[in-house]
Parts: structure tokens; sequence; C-alpha cells
């Protein structure tokens, strides 16, 4: 059994015992939903340094900020202040400190790696991690549904034949990270709470293929990554 499945497992029974016993009073001087989100952005938290991941460090200890502005008394700094410090500070850290990808090291500790053909595909993923390879010759759509879980697309086996291609995203407490051919144009349209895009490497594109991010993505980070 994984360390992961065990600890969801036993958030989701303490979950349900607090949301009951809050019910018969017990806690009338703490929000119950607060200290549930604390534990998931702790955890958040605590996975980021063990990856070295700057930008989940970062954006947990903001979201941490944001549930609990009123009782430190930073609610001037709350929510986009805050959010919008961890942002620069992920794009600043990824400038001094910045990761090489390569196919060689796409194997990492995730919980699935798929191959996904088709000229419109899907990607799911919650309460988990998974890698998602998608190959295609003329693609049009990508649907991506990802909760409580971390996800990489690599797109750099597809191909985009007309002027472009659309990923939608339906995503929450989630981070996505999207590797995308240098010669691609990204478009984003994306409605963002809580959460924000970045852009890693150098883009040389010239005006199309375009892929175009649309969508709802809250309390996530997406993260392009031109190959």
């Amino acid at each position: 059994m994984k360390k992961e499945n065990i600890f969801w497992g036993l958030f989701f029974i303490v979950a349900a015992v607090l949301l009951i016993v809050g019910r018969f009073g017990v806690f009338q001087n703490i929000n119950v939903w607060s200290i549930l989100i604390s534990v998931f952005f702790v955890a958040w938290l605590v996975r980021s340094v063990a990856r070295i991941d700057v930008g989940g460090i970062l954006f947990s200890i903001a979201f941490l900020c944001i549930v609990y502005a009123r009782p430190l008394g930073i609610t001037a700094i709350t929510p986009w202040p805050v959010l919008g410090a961890a942002l620069l500070g992920s794009i600043g850290f990824s400038f001094i400190f910045p990761h090489h990808h390569s196919h060689e090291h796409r194997i990492e500790k995730f919980d699935s790696t798929e191959e996904v053909h088709g000229n419109t595909v899907e990607c799911a993923t919650t309460f988990g991690s998974s890698i998602k390879y998608i190959n295609s010759d003329d693609l049009s759509c990508v649907n991506v549904d990802c909760n409580f879980g971390a996800m990489k697309i690599y797109f750099d086996n597809s191909m985009i034949q007309s002027e472009c291609a659309v990923l939608d995203m339906k995503v929450s407490f989630a981070g996505i990270e999207l590797y995308v051919p240098k010669t691609w144009n990204i478009e984003n349209n994306v409605n963002f709470s809580f959460g924000g895009m970045e852009e890693k490497n150098r883009s040389e594109s010239s005006g199309a293929p375009t892929l175009v991010l649309q969508g709802s993505v809250s309390f996530a980070g997406v993260t392009v990554l031109y190959v």
C-alpha cells in the first residue's frame, strides 16, 4: 500500500469524524474546514520540501497565509499579493536554478504512466499522480480533469495540423505540468481562482500552431515547459 494512499485515507476518515463531532458543538471556536484545508496544504508543503519543489513550497505557504490571514493579522497581503509573490518567487527561482528535462529522466515517482493516442483525448487523475504522453498526428482537443493530484502531460510527440488545438482543463487542488514543443504558441484563456500559470524555457513560436488553454483552475498551478 502506497504511503500517499494511507495519508489520503486517513485524511478523509479524520474529516468525516470532525464533521460529525463538530455538529455536537465540540469545536465551537474552531473552523473545522480550516483545519482540513490546513492539513492538505501542510501535506503539500512537506511533499514539496521533500522534492525540492520551490513552486509547491511557496504556493502552499501562500495558501496557508490566506486561510489564517485574520488570526495572523495579514489580511492586507491576501489573497492576491501573497499569491503574486509566490508566483514571482517561483519564476525567480526557476531562473536561478533551472531544471533541465529529458526523455531519459521522465520516469519519476508517479502513480501511473500512460500513452494516449488520438485526435481527441481524455486525461484524468484524482487523488494521485500520473504522467501522460500524448501521441497524435492531428491533435484537436485534450480534456484534462485533475483533482487533488499531480499530472504531467507531454506533447512533444504530437502535431497540430490545423491552426490550433484546445486543451480544456478542470483542475482543483492540483499541479499540472505541460511539456510542449518550442515551436508551439500558447494562448491562455483559463479562468484561475487562487492559482496561476508560469512558463519555463524559451518559446520559438512563429505564431502557429497554437495550443489554446481554457477551462477553470482553482487552488492549483499550471506550468508550461517548452521542450
